[in-house]
């Protein structure tokens, strides 16, 4: 007996069970992708500085503390006073970005610890974003001497400016 060949229209078509997977595994795929897109678009909280733990801050003591007792118990501070009483400022704040918008301060805290002139914790306080004073940019620009042209009139104007060989 010989094989007979069969044409496509002939051949058996795939099963009845891998022709519903299909669409199960589009669906899942699709599920998959909508979820990914959904995870890289939520918002990412960045805290940023020296995070003063409040029980360490309690046991600072004004008027016993020292600047190395209290540099032991919260680290080196974010900033110092550059005028006036000694200060150390310990700042700490949380940044939301979302996506690939600009990113936004949540909350910003300011701890302060002034020292009087023998080295001795004077005070101890703390800063919010309400006790802070909107600092405005000045737009300037420092003149420079020459002349304002582009890249294009330096070629040009540099065109028959170099030096040709003498003849003897």
């Amino acid at each position: 007996m010989t094989p007979s060949l069969k044409t496509a229209a002939e051949r058996p078509g795939p099963d009845h069970a891998t022709a519903q997977r299909r669409p199960r595994l589009r669906g899942a795929a699709a599920i998959v992708l909508v979820a990914l897109l959904a995870a890289s678009c939520a918002p990412r909280i960045d805290t940023r500085g020296n995070k003063v733990d409040p029980d360490r801050l309690a046991r600072i003591i004004p008027g016993q503390a020292d600047r190395a007792s209290v540099a032991s118990l919260l680290g080196t501070p974010s900033s110092t006073s550059d005028f006036g009483k000694e200060t150390w400022y310990y700042v700490t704040s949380r940044n939301k970005t979302v996506a690939f918008f600009k990113e936004r301060a949540v909350s910003r805290r300011i701890v302060f610890i002034s020292f009087a002139g023998d080295g001795k914790v004077d005070g101890i306080g703390a800063l919010s974003e309400a006790d802070g004073r909107p600092v405005t940019l000045i737009d300037r620009e420092t003149p420079t001497a020459g002349q304002r042209i582009t890249v294009l009139q330096q070629l040009i104007g540099n065109l028959g400016r170099f030096n040709r060989p003498s003849s003897p």
